[in-house]
Order: structure tokens, then sequence, then C-alpha cells
């Protein structure tokens, strides 16, 4: 439906439904899966960086008579690397031959390392564009807040330099100063961002005293951050803006669009509901426009964002002091 057409990432889709990084899009079956049911856009699952890391390590501990041998082990571990890299590209230049929908590739990183010598591959294998998950837990007593804000900006920054074409970062919102680290990712060119990352927490089995996985999808309630801080920066910044956590609706769907978002991610309503989620939620947007007569998305995108509100404050903390005075 054409109505339903939308821009991201210089991209054109369908709609503004992207299945996000996740066992969703892990094979060139489940890719397709999303495209039939609706997607307007797939994010590969990501290559991890931890990942390759240890499987670099573990082929190596496998092969304890070759790396006595004088660069043994350097050779090992980049073989081991390109490996895993090469697996990664293969799937990602297959779905871009048999999706019509865009294709973005998507990298999850902790530190500066070898990815980003081969993140312009990602390119050469036809990805539409790169998704980028950085992230480091601030749990160094001896690190500022500074100091990885800093390294952060200078991750993004190298790959921005590197990968030429559309770059969006997938983000988390624990920042002191968020609003002035977006626009900083702004500034140097990032062509959107993604507003917010979902991160593993360990939980602990009390039976067993050790810890282990704690339950990672979203609820249908947790959208609320996700609208607050795109209705807050939307129209403010050149890079385009993609909602993610939480929607598990078409109204929340229509809400992180009127607060300006150009698209979203969806994965944990999928999961949970099957890929007829995204046909319902496309219904219900449809429908939403016929009562309100917009054609398109120009006629409501980022109506309700904050610089086009009328009183902005009630995206800020004006409004959470409402919030406490409603009866129970």
């Amino acid at each position: 439906m054409e109505r339903l057409a939308t821009t991201y990432l210089g991209m054109e889709l369908k709609n503004p439904i992207i299945v996000g990084s996740s066992p969703l899009t892990s094979s060139l079956d489940k890719l397709k899966k999303c495209e039939d049911a609706g997607a307007g856009a797939v994010v590969v699952k990501s290559i991890f960086e931890e990942q390759i890391d240890h499987d670099a390590a573990k082929m190596i501990s496998q092969s304890e008579g070759f790396v006595v041998h004088a660069d043994g082990q350097d050779f090992l571990e980049e073989v081991s690397r390109d490996y895993y890299i090469d697996a990664y590209l293969s799937l990602v230049d297959k779905a871009t031959e048999a999706l019509d929908i865009p294709v973005i590739a998507s990298v999850n990183c902790r530190t500066r390392g070898s990815w980003l010598d081969y993140v312009q591959r990602f390119a050469e294998v036809g990805a539409d564009a790169l998704e980028l998950n950085y992230y480091t837990l601030p749990s160094d007593f001896n690190r500022s807040a500074q100091d990885i804000e800093e390294e952060y900006l200078a991750v993004v920054q190298e790959a921005r330099n590197r990968f030429k074409l559309p770059l969006s970062v997938k983000m988390g919102s624990q920042f002191t100063a968020l609003a002035n680290v977006i626009k900083k990712f702004d500034t140097m060119g990032v062509d959107g961002l993604v507003l917010f990352n979902r991160f593993y927490q360990p939980d602990i089995d009390i039976e067993k005293l050790a810890t282990k996985s704690s339950i990672v999808l979203s609820g249908p309630n947790d959208y609320a951050q996700s609208l607050q801080w795109t209705a807050l920066v939307s129209a403010y910044l050149n890079c385009d803006i993609c909602a993610s956590t939480g929607i598990h609706s078409g109204e929340s769907l229509i809400k992180l669009l009127l607060s300006g978002a150009k698209a979203v991610q969806v994965c944990s309503a999928v999961m949970k509901g099957g890929h007829k989620v995204i046909g319902d939620m496309l219904q219900t947007l449809s429908a939403w426009m016929d009562r309100h007569n917009a054609d398109s998305f120009v006629d409501f995108r980022g109506k309700l964002a904050h610089k086009r509100m009328e009183d902005p404050s009630q995206w800020e903390r004006a409004q959470y002091m409402k919030s406490l005075n409603v009866e129970f």
C-alpha cells in the first residue's frame, strides 16, 4: 500500500515496520517469512564481536599442536575470524538477492576492534545499510562518564568514516546528557538513530545458586521511553529516528509515528504473537488513517513532536507531576 510508504536512511520502505535483529532474522528462510508477512525492511541478526573472539579462541585451543610454530596463533585468529565473518556476509548477500525489501546488516561490538577492518565488506555484498550496536557496561570504577562517552563517539565516528552506505546507531538511553549525545551523532553524519536498544541483563537462579539469563522480550507497555525521546528530538535532527522497544500493536505504532519516528523496529511482538502481528499492525494503521483522512505519512508524522507542540512542556518533567496526581 503506497499510502503507508516511508523513507528511512534514504531507503524507500513500503511501510514503517522493520523486523529488528533477532532470531527472527537469523536465516534466509526466516528473513523471507518477515518479508512475506509484510515487513518494510529487515535487520539481519547481528554479528557479535564478542562471539567472533570467543570462537577464534576456541579454534586456537583446539589446535595447540599448530600454534607452537612462529606466527601460528596470529594466523589462526585471522582465519577463524574470517570464517565467521564470511558466513555472516554470505547470509547478507543471499538476503539482498532473494528479498525485495531493504536488508540492513548489523554489527554488535564492545571495543574499537578488528570489526572496523571489515565493515566496508557489508557494502560489497549488497547490504542496503549498516546498523551499529555498541555498548560498554559502565562498571569500571576508574572510568568516568566522559571517558565512556568519548570512546562511544570515537567508535561511531570511525565507522562513519569507513562505511559509505547509510549508517544507523542502535543506542541505549543510559547517558547523563542523552540529548547532547544524540545531537553529536547527528552532527557527525549518522543517517539514523534507533531509540532504544534492549540489553542483556543477568538474573539469579535461587535454587542452583547461579546466574542465568533474564527474559529479554519487551512488553506492550515498554514503549514510553522511546515515545518520549522520539518526540523530544526527532524534529531537531537531520538524521532519521527509528523507534524500538515495546511496540506490540498498531496503536503504539501510530503513537511513535505521531511523535516523529520514520520507522519502528519490532521483535518481541512477533516472537510472542507470530508474523501475523505485522499485518495486524498495518491494518490498524491503515484504518486509523482512514478515520483521520490521512492519505500519506506526511499528513501526520511528527505532528505531536516536541518542536511542533503548542505546549512542548507536556513531553518534559512537568507532565510527570500531573501523573502523580491521578486518582486511583
